[in-house]
């Protein structure tokens, strides 16, 4: 089964997006993991592209379809901002340094990189789509 939404990318969509899982978690047979990184990659990426992906002179919409077929879970998220592929990105000073001294940043990423099975991102220059799919089995 597959569920989709589309909404506007700005701070207000978050809660529609967060209150989206609470539908997806209550229709698909999702395990304990499957919804703690369903919900850790909507809140982490679609943040990101509010804050990050668009200005304020090019704001456009965030698509978001989840589905669930035998046992596992893939999460698309499609955007129209800056290309940004979150394989790419350094993973953040996890030494024993104070946690208070180092760099704000890279966590979430982090963290979605480590709890998914699978990450692909594509960006298609033609049409400026980017689309991030993450796969997380039982």
């Amino acid at each position: 089964m597959q569920q989709s939404i589309e909404v506007f990318a700005d701070w207000d969509s978050i809660a529609t997006l967060m209150a989206f899982t609470d539908s997806v978690e209550s229709c698909q047979p999702l395990t304990a993991d499957q919804c703690y990184l369903m919900r850790l990659v909507i809140e982490e990426i679609a943040t990101n592209i509010v804050k990050y992906g668009y200005t304020d002179a090019n704001r456009d919409v965030i698509q978001l379809d989840c589905a669930c077929a035998e046992g596992t879970l893939r999460i698309s998220i499609r955007d129209r901002g800056a290309p940004f592929d979150p394989r790419d990105q350094p993973d953040p000073d996890l030494s024993d340094a104070d946690p208070t001294s180092r760099m704000i940043g890279g966590l979430g990423l982090y963290f979605v990189r480590e709890f998914a099975d699978e990450l692909a991102y594509t960006h298609d220059t033609a049409s400026g789509w980017n689309q991030l799919t993450v796969i997380k089995g039982r």
